[in-house]
């Protein structure tokens, strides 16, 4: 079972107030022992917030220590790569939490969202036309099937939004994955690749992101939590969380994040055709 934030939480101000045994932790949380070590790495991997010694390795009286992480134990620049290498091998949106990287954009520069709602319900509050208006010059997408393009807001569909972006000139790329099951998505953006063919490019990546960046100004990144995933009454309806954010370093980073995986995945056409030769 996935980590709750909330657990995540109890953990790390757990282990400020003192260094705690691995057996501390599993009391706290109600977790086996083995079960919980597991915890402690996916948490010291995934935020490097907390650390884990080992004191008389490899004898029958190992002792394993979780402490506070010191800020100079992590930098800038490693905390990156290994969120980096999360994404690069991740393959669906559940492979990512986004707040892993959230929780490091400044609070001056950020702003969190979220929604309960039920299976195949769309976006109620945060509406995808309204974000994308706000480009003026590109749009990063990171999709996983392109259904975003299916959701209509005030009457109007986000593809036809797409559109108005096009004909203002404005650039539109696309990472999402080419494949049987979304390629009823993709032929509905066909038709403005052969209108608007040097402004808007759809390649093929699996990847766990879900998000929009525009103009390297504006992130909103989305996390979907799936009641069914959890045990009873642990959480009680599926919850959408949106995470907003203006920073400029954060922003930066991921949009070479984006050009990463652009650069090495294949364009939706050639995959699109190898896949209907199939079926």
């Amino acid at each position: 079972m996935k980590l709750s934030q909330t657990d995540i939480k109890r953990i790390v101000e757990f282990v400020k107030k003192e260094p705690r045994t691995v057996q501390d932790v599993s009391k706290l949380i109600g977790r086996s022992w083995v079960t919980t070590e597991s915890y402690l790495q996916q948490i010291k991997e995934d935020t490097g917030l907390i650390d884990i010694k080992t004191f008389r390795k490899g004898s029958q009286a190992a002792l394993k220590i979780v402490f506070p992480a010191s800020s100079s134990n992590v930098s800038s620049d490693d905390l990156k790569d290994r969120i980096f290498q999360k994404i690069r091998i991740g393959r669906t949106k559940n492979d990512l939490d986004f707040m892993g990287i959230y929780q490091f954009i400044p609070a001056s520069n950020k702003k969190a969202y979220s929604e309960q709602y039920e299976e195949g319900e769309i976006t109620k509050g945060y509406p995808i036309s309204h974000l994308l208006r706000r480009a003026e010059n590109y749009v990063y997408v990171f999709s996983g099937n392109l259904s975003f393009l299916n959701t209509k807001e005030n009457g109007k569909s986000v593809l036809s939004v797409m559109e108005e972006l096009l004909k203002k000139k404005i650039s539109v790329k696309i990472l999402c994955r080419v494949n049987l099951a979304s390629l009823s998505n993709i032929s509905k953006l066909s038709l403005l690749i052969k209108k608007y063919p040097d402004l808007i490019e759809v390649r093929h990546s699996y990847h766990p992101l879900r998000g929009f960046l525009i103009d390297g100004k504006l992130g909103r990144f989305k996390n979907e939590e799936s009641a069914l995933k959890y045990k009873k009454g642990e959480l009680v309806k599926n919850t959408r969380i949106f995470y907003e954010f203006y920073d400029h370093d954060w922003i930066s980073w991921l949009e070479k994040v984006f050009w990463s995986l652009f650069r090495v995945s294949l364009d939706y056409e050639s995959r699109a055709k190898e896949i209907r030769k199939i079926f």
